[in-house]
C-alpha cells in the first residue's frame, strides 16, 4: 500500500474482493462518517471523485446511490473528468450499465459531456457491443483494463464486452480464467434496457462529432455493432450521411472494418452506395481493397436493386484520387474472389490509373498466377503500357515471379520491348537479381545482346548489382558468354564495374568465363585502377596475381593504380600493389609520382607506407613542386612535418619561386607554418624570397607574410632568433644571441640565383669574425623609401603588430641601430639646427622692422614698400642700437652662421635629391626650402645701402624673414616629433589638425554664411567693412571675442548725438542672427570640434605604445637612411649577444631584461589565452575523434558486410528484431505505451 493511504471499506455484505480502495489520506480529519451507508473512513473530495467513477465502471446501483447521496455539490462531482478527461457518465455508457446511466442521468449528469477527443457518453455507448452474461467457474482476479479489483466468487456472472474480433476490441478481452458457459439470447439483448436509446431520450446529440470528425454512427460501424447501429438509425434526425475529417461515411467505414451485418443495416437504411472519401474512395473501392467478397456482393445487389445495370456500370468505373477502380484494388491485393466478381459485374480490365498501370500491371507485380490469367481470360492487353513504358511481363520479371512471366509469354507477349530506360524483361530480371526469370527468359529467347539506354548489358547489370547467382546462369548459356566484355557507354566492361564495387564473387566468376583483365575505359583504366581507386583490396590482389603484367598498366593521365590508390589514400590496397611490383618512381602526367598524389589529398599513412616502400621524398614536377609543397599547400599538417622529419628538402622552390613555408603562408594554412618553423630547418624555410608583382615588384620574404598574416608564428620565428648559452636565465653570466639575419635583411640575397648568404664573391655577404656586412654589398633596391616602407619593423607598424614590436628581439635591434650611429648622428643634426635656429631667431629679434624706422612726421602716409634704403637710414639714423653687443653677436657674426649652415643645408638637400630623385618630394624637405632660402635672402645685403646699414632690411626681406622664422620653429617641432617622449603629444596634435581639416569644408560654410550677414548688416562698422575683413571678425568671434558693447549697440556722444560708424540700424534681425550665431558657432561649433579632439587624444592613448614604437622604428630608419652607404653597412649584423643580467643603470633597458626575454621565450598565457588554448586542444582531440569514429564506422561497415556474406554464403535466415532492455518496458508502460 502506498504511503499515505488507508484503506477504505465498503459497506458489509459486499463481496470481499472488491471491499478495499485506496484513497490518499490528507483531509481525512475533515470529513465525518456516514452510517447510513456504511463508510467507515473518507479521505478526501478527489478521492470521492475516483471513487465515483470507479462505481460507475463497476455498474453497482446501491453503490453509486450511496456515494451520490453521500456527496455534497453533486452537480458538479458528477461531471468532473479523471486523469483519463472521462467523466463517470462516460465510464457506465462504456460498459452498458444502464441502471448506473439512468442514476447518473437523473442526478444531473451532462449526456454531452465531452471527454478525450471530444467523445460524448453516446459514443462509448456506440463504441461497443451489448453486454453478454457469462458464467465463470474460475476466480477472476481483475478484468483486463480495468483499475478496481474484482470479486472472486464461484459462479459469479461476470460482464464483458464482445467485439467484432475474437479477443474483443480495444483490449476488452474475456478475463482470465473465465470460461464461456451460457450465453443469453440475442432476443434477450433485445429485451434489455438499451443504454443507447436511453441517452437520446435524455438528450444526448445521436450526431455528435469528436475530434475526428466521427459520430456514434461511425463508431457502431467501425466496430461491427449491429445492436447500436440499428438503434440509432432509429432515431429520427440521423444522419446517416456524415463525414468524418477524412469525408468518410459510416458505409465507409463498415466496408473498410468487413462489418458485413451492419453494412447490410445501413444498405437497408438507404445509405450511399457511391459516397467518396477525401480520396475519392467509394465503399466499393474499400471493399475491394479489403477483399470482404460478401460486402462486394452486397453492394451489387444493393446497386442492381437501386438503378440496374447503370448504377452497377457506374461503380465499377468509379476511381479514386489514382485514377484506380475496384478492380485495380482488388488485384493490387491478389483478392481473386473480388475480382471475378467485379470482372463479372463489367468491369473493366485494361482501365488505367494515372500511372497508366493497369490491373494486369497489378497483378504482375503480385504474382497471382490465378488473377493474371483471369484477367487474361477477361481479355486484358498483354502489352499495354504504363507510364514508365513497361508491360506486364516487365512488372513480372522484375518482381521475380518466373510462373508469371512464362503465363504471359504463352499468351504472346512480346519478350523484347523497351520501357522508357530501354529495359529489355531480360534486363530488369538481371537487374533485380532473378534467375529463374532469367532462365525462363532464356528458354523462350529473350535477346541476351539487348542493352538499356547506357549501353548496359544483362551481364553487365548482374556484375554491377553482385547478383552471383544470376550471373552464373547467364555466362552459363553459351550465347550469353560471348558478350561477356561487352562494354557500356563509358567503356567499362562487367569486369570493370565489379572490380569498382569490389564484387569479388563476381570478378571471379567473370575471370573464369575469361574476361578481358586489360581493357580500358574511356578514361584509360583497366579493372585493376578502379579497384585500387576505390580500396577493393581483394580484387587487387585477385587480378594482379592471375595477370601481373597490369600492375603497372596507365590511364591517360598516365595514373597507375598506385597513384590512384595513394590519391584515395588506401593503404591496404598499396601495400599489396607493392608486394606485386608495382613501380614507386612512377610518374603520371603531372610529373607526380603515388607520394606527390598521397601528399596532395594528405594522407598520411599512405605516404608512410610509399617512403617505407624508398619512394624518393623529393621528386620535382614540371612546376618543380615536391610533395612536401603539395602538403603545405593543402593544410596538412601531420603529413608536412613526417616528410620534413624524412629529410624534405624545405628550401625548395617551385617555378614561382616559393617554397613549403610561402606556399603555408599564402593558403592561409598557419598550424603548417608554425609546425615548419618549430623544425631545425626553420632557417631554410625563412631565407627565399620573391618579387610581389602586386606592391610594384618589391621583395617580399616569409617573415614579411608571417608579420602581415600570422603574428603567433613569426613570434615563433623571433623566439628562434633568440639562442640562451644556458637554460637558468637569470644566471649573472647568462647570454642571450640576437640573429638579425631575418629581421633587418635589406643586404640579404636570397634569390635563386645564389645560396641563401649569396651576394658577395666569398658566398657570404657577413664577415665571420664581426659579423659586420662586407663591404662590396649592396642592398636589394637603390630606393630608399623602399628600404624604410618594406623593413619588417615598418610592416609590424603598418600592421599594428604590437606584440611583435614589443619581442626583445625587436628591442635589441632597435637599440642597436640607435647606439651604434642613431643617436650621434640625430643629435648632431638637432644640434646644428638648434645653432641655427638660434642665430636666426636672434637676427630677427635684434634688428628693427623698417616701419620701426620711418619717421612719421616726414614719411607722411607713404607706403612702406616704396622706402628705400637710403630713406630709411635717413629716417633712422638718429635712432642708435639698443643692444650693441647682442647686435654684434646676432646681427654680424649671426648673419654668416645662418648663412653658413642654410648654404651647407641646402648642398645636403641637392645631393639627397640627386640620390633619391621623385622620392625626395615630401612635406618635410618642401619645408627645409621654404626654411633656408628665405633665411638666405633675409641676411644677404642687396645694396651698398645695406653694407653701410647692416641694421636696415628691406619690406620684403623682412616678410620672408618672418616667414622662414615662424616656419624654422615649426620645423624643430618637426625634428623633436621623433623623440618617443615628446612625439605622442605631436602625434596628437596631428591627428586633430587632420580631423579639423575634414571638418573644415563645414566650418568654412558656417562662418561665410554668418560672415557675410554681419557684413550685409553691420557694413557701416569698421570690422565689417568688407567682406574679407567680416569673416576674418567672425572667425575670431569664435573664440569669445564678440565686443558686444562697441559693435552692437548704438554709440551715442556726449552732445546726444549717434555716430554713424557705431550705429546698428537693423537692430531686430542683427540681434537675432547674433543669437543664432552665438547658439551655433560658439557653444555647439566649438564643442562638436572638442569631442572631435577629445576623441582623437583617446584613440593616440589608446594606441600609446603602438605609436610610441612606431616613433622609434621611424626615427631609427630614417636616421639609417640619411647616413651615407658605407656607414650603414656597419649598422647592420648578423648577431649580437648581450648579457641582460650585468647591464648598468645607464644603459639598461626594461625591455631586455631577463624576466622579459623569459617571458617571450616562454610566455605564461592569461586566463582568455589559457582559455583559447585549452579550446583549441579540445578541437584538436575532437578532430581524432572524428576521424577514430569514423575509421570504427568502415570496420564496423566491412565487418556486417562481411557477416552478411558470410551468411548468405551458408544460406542463414536471420531477422534483426528490435530489443528493448528493462529499463526501456519501464520506460514505456510509464507512457501508457
Amino acid at each position: 500500500m502506498p504511503r499515505g493511504s488507508v484503506d477504505f471499506f465498503v459497506p458489509e455484505g459486499e463481496p470481499d474482493g472488491a471491499s478495499k480502495r485506496s484513497v490518499p489520506q490528507h483531509g481525512r480529519d475533515n470529513m465525518e462518517m456516514s452510517t447510513n451507508i456504511g463508510l467507515r473512513r473518507v479521505e478526501s473530495m478527489e478521492t470521492l471523485n475516483l471513487t465515483l467513477h470507479q462505481c460507475a465502471r463497476d455498474g453497482n446501483p446501491d453503490k453509486l446511490r450511496r456515494l451520490l447521496d453521500y456527496l455534497g455539490n453533486v452537480k458538479k462531482k458528477i461531471n468532473a473528468h479523471d486523469e483519463n478527461k472521462l467523466s463517470p457518465l462516460h465510464y457506465a455508457a462504456r460498459y452498458n450499465h444502464f441502471e448506473a446511466v439512468r442514476i447518473l442521468v437523473e442526478r444531473g449528469a451532462d449526456v454531452n459531456n465531452k471527454g478525450e477527443d471530444d467523445l460524448t457518453p453516446l459514443h462509448f455507448a456506440a463504441r461497443f457491443k451489448r453486454m453478454k452474461r457469462i458464467k465463470s467457474t474460475d476466480s477472476l482476479d481483475e478484468v483486463e483494463g480495468s483499475s478496481a479489483p474484482l470479486t472472486p466468487s464461484s459462479e459469479a456472472t461476470v460482464e464483458t464486452a464482445v467485439s467484432n474480433e475474437e479477443e474483443g476490441a480495444d483490449g476488452e478481452n474475456v478475463p482470465n480464467g473465465a470460461v464461456r458457459e451460457e450465453v443469453t439470447s440475442d432476443d434477450e439483448l433485445d429485451n434489455q434496457p438499451s443504454v443507447v436509446k436511453y441517452l437520446v431520450e435524455r438528450g444526448a446529440k445521436v450526431n455528435a462529432q469528436d475530434y475526428y470528425g466521427l459520430t456514434p454512427l461511425h463508431f457502431a460501424a467501425m466496430r461491427g455493432n449491429d445492436l447500436v447501429s440499428r438503434e440509432l438509425l432509429s432515431v429520427r434526425g440521423i444522419d446517416i450521411e456524415a463525414t468524418d475529417k477524412q469525408q468518410m461515411t459510416a458505409l465507409h467505414l463498415a466496408a473498410t472494418h468487413s462489418c458485413v451485418e451492419v453494412s447490410q443495416i445501413l444498405i437497408e437504411a438507404g445509405a450511399n452506395l457511391r459516397c467518396i472519401d477525401d480520396e475519392l474512395s467509394t465503399p466499393l473501392h474499400l471493399a475491394a481493397e479489403e477483399g470482404n467478397i460478401k460486402i462486394v456482393r452486397m453492394l451489387f445487389e444493393a446497386g442492381q436493386k437501386k438503378d440496374g445495370w447503370v448504377t452497377l456500370s457506374q461503380m465499377v468505373t468509379d476511381q479514386n484520387v489514382e485514377k484506380s477502380t475496384a478492380l485495380h484494388l482488388a488485384v493490387n491485393n491478389s483478392h481473386y474472389e473480388v475480382a471475378k466478381l467485379i470482372l463479372e459485374k463489367g468491369g473493366d480490365a485494361n482501365a488505367t490509373a494515372n500511372n497508366f498501370s493497369t490491373p494486369l500491371h497489378l497483378a504482375s507485380v503480385g504474382g497471382d498466377v490465378r488473377v493474371v490469367q483471369l484477367l487474361l481470360d477477361s481479355n486484358a492487353r498483354v502489352d499495354a503500357l504504363n507510364h514508365n513504358q513497361e508491360t506486364p511481363l516487365h512488372k513480372a520479371a522484375e518482381n521475380d515471379h518466373s510462373e508469371v512471366v512464362e503465363l504471359l509469354l504463352k499468351s504472346n507477349a512480346d519478350i523484347e520491348k523497351r520501357d522508357k530506360d530501354n529495359f529489355t524483361p531480360l534486363l530488369l530480371a538481371a537487374c533485380w537479381g532473378n534467375p529463374e526469370v532469367v532462365k525462363v527468359l532464356l528458354r523462350y529467347n529473350a535477346d541476351p545482346s539487348a542493352v538499356d539506354k547506357n549501353d548496359k548489358t544483362a551481364i553487365f547489370w548482374a556484375a554491377e548489382d553482385n547478383h552471383v547467382s544470376c550471373l552464373q546462369v547467364l555466362l552459363g548459356n553459351p550465347k550469353v558468354s560471348k558478350l561477356i566484355d561487352e562494354a557500356d557507354r563509358y567503356g567499362n566492361t562487367p569486369l570493370h564495374i565489379a572490380a569498382q564495387l569490389g564484387h569479388i564473387n563476381c570478378v571471379k566468376l567473370l575471370m573464369e568465363y575469361n574476361a578481358m583483365m586489360d581493357d580500358k575505359n574511356e578514361d584509360e583504366q583497366t579493372p585493376l585502377h578502379l579497384a585500387a581507386m576505390h580500396g577493393r583490396t581483394l580484387v587487387v590482389r585477385e587480378l594482379v596475381n592471375r595477370q601481373k603484367t597490369i600492375v603497372n598498366d596507365e590511364d591517360e593521365e598516365s595514373n597507375t593504380a598506385l597513384h590512384l590508390a595513394a590519391l584515395a589514400g588506401h593503404q591496404k590496397v598499396m601495400d599489396v600493389l607493392l608486394d606485386l611490383g608495382a613501380d614507386v618512381e612512377a610518374r603520371n602526367a603531372k610529373g607526380w609520382t603515388a607520394l606527390d598524389c598521397a601528399a596532395y589529398m594528405g594522407k598520411v599513412k599512405a605516404a608512410k607506407t610509399l617512403l617505407e616502400a624508398d619512394s624518393p621524398i623529393d621528386p620535382l614536377d614540371r612546376n618543380k613542386v615536391t610533395p612536401l609543397h603539395l602538403a603545405a599547400k593543402g593544410g596538412h599538417t601531420e603529413l608536412v612535418e613526417l616528410l620534413i622529419k624524412m629529410g624534405a628538402n624545405v628550401a625548395q622552390r617551385d617555378h614561382d619561386g616559393l617554397n613549403c613555408l610561402d606556399m603555408a603562408i599564402d593558403c592561409n594554412h598557419e598550424n603548417v607554418a608554425m609546425a615548419i618553423v618549430k623544425t631545425d630547418k626553420w632557417e631554410e624555410a625563412m631565407k627565399n624570397q620573391i618579387a610581389d608583382v602586386t606592391k610594384g615588384l618589391v621583395r617580399d620574404t616569409p617573415l614579411r607574410k608571417l608579420i602581415r598574416k600570422m603574428p603567433d608564428v613569426a613570434e615563433k620565428v623571433f623566439n628562434n632568433c633568440m639562442k640562451p648559452n644556458m637554460t637558468n636565465l637569470e644566471h649573472k653570466d647568462c647570454e642571450i644571441t640576437f640573429n638579425y639575419e631575418y629581421l633587418d635583411d635589406m643586404y640579404a640575397d636570397w634569390g635563386e640565383k645564389g645560396t641563401s648568404d649569396a651576394g658577395s664573391s666569398s658566398g657570404s655577404i657577413y664577415d665571420e669574425d664581426t659579423h659586420i656586412i662586407k663591404p662590396d654589398v649592396r642592398p636589394y633596391s637603390k630606393d630608399s623609401r623602399i628600404l624604410k616602407k618594406n623593413h619588417p619593423l615598418q610592416i609590424m607598424v603598418s600592421s599594428k603588430r604590437e606584440d611583435l614590436l614589443s619581442h626583445p628581439l625587436v628591442s635589441s635591434l632597435l637599440k642597436h641601430k640607435w647606439h651604434k650611429f642613431g643617436a650621434a648622428f640625430y643629435y648632431i643634426n638637432l644640434i646644428f639646427y638648434c645653432v641655427f635656429l638660434t642665430f636666426l631667431t636672434g637676427y630677427m629679434l635684434v634688428h628693427e622692422p623698417p616701419y620701426m624706422l620711418v619717421n612719421y612726421t616726414a614719411w607722411n602716409g607713404t607706403d612702406i614698400y616704396t622706402v628705400s634704403c637710403q630713406e630709411l637710414a635717413s629716417f633712422g639714423l638718429h635712432q642708435p642700437v639698443q643692444y650693441p653687443i647682442a647686435f654684434l653677436l646676432f646681427g654680424t657674426i649671426g648673419k654668416w652662421i645662418v648663412l653658413a649652415l642654410a648654404v651647407l643645408t641646402l648642398v645636403r638637400e641637392l645631393f639627397q635629391i640627386c640620390y633619391s630623385k621623385l622620392n625626395y618630394l615630401n612635406v618635410e624637405n618642401f619645408i627645409e626650402w621654404l626654411i633656408y632660402v628665405p633665411a638666405i635672402l633675409l641676411v644677404i645685403d642687396w645694396d651698398s645701402c645695406q653694407m653701410s646699414n647692416p641694421q636696415i632690411r628691406h619690406p620684403w626681406q623682412w616678410n620672408v624673414g618672418a616667414i622662414a622664422l615662424f616656419l624654422a620653429w615649426i620645423e624643430l617641432l618637426l625634428f623633436i616629433r621623433k623623440l618617443p617622449r615628446f612625439g605622442i603629444y605631436v602625434v596628437m596634435f596631428t591627428d586633430i589638425l587632420w580631423t579639423f581639416c575634414q571638418f573644415f569644408l563645414v566650418f568654412v560654410l558656417f562662418i561665410v554664411a554668418f560672415g557675410l550677414t554681419f557684413h550685409v548688416l553691420l557694413k557701416n562698422q569698421a570690422p565689417f567693412s568688407s567682406p574679407a575683413r567680416s569673416l576674418l571678425k567672425t572667425a575670431v568671434m569664435m573664440i569669445g571675442e564678440f565686443e558686444f558693447d562697441t559693435q552692437y549697440t548704438t554709440e551715442i556722444t556726449p552732445e546726444g548725438q549717434n555716430m554713424h560708424s557705431d550705429q546698428v540700424y537693423y537692430e531686430g534681425v542683427t540681434y537675432a542672427i547674433f543669437i543664432l550665431f552665438l547658439v551655433l558657432m560658439s557653444i555647439l561649433i566649438m564643442n562638436l570640434l572638442v569631442g572631435l579632439a577629445v576623441d582623437d587624444i583617446k584613440a593616440v592613448q589608446d594606441q600609446a605604445v603602438l605609436k610610441r614604437l612606431a616613433m622609434q622604428i621611424d626615427l631609427a630608419l630614417d636616421v639609417e637612411n640619411q647616413i651615407p652607404g658605407f656607414l650603414r653597412r656597419r649598422m647592420v649584423i648578423k648577431q649580437e649577444a648581450l648579457k641582460p643580467n650585468q647591464q648598468s643603470w645607464f644603459t639598461k633597458d626594461k625591455s631586455l631584461t631577463s624576466a622579459s626575454i623569459a617571458q617571450a621565450l616562454q610566455p605564461e598565457l592569461d586566463r582568455m589565452d589559457y582559455i583559447e588554448e585549452q579550446q583549441e586542444l579540445t578541437r584538436t582531440d575532437i578532430w581524432k575523434l572524428k576521424g577514430q569514429v569514423k575509421a570504427l564506422k568502415s570496420s564496423t561497415d566491412r565487418i556486417e558486410t562481411m557477416m552478411t556474406a558470410l551468411m548468405k554464403h551458408n544460406e542463414i535466415n536471420w531477422e534483426e528484431e528490435d530489443d528493448v532492455d528493462d529499463q526501456d518496458e519501464l520506460n514505456l508502460a510509464s507512457l501508457g505505451i
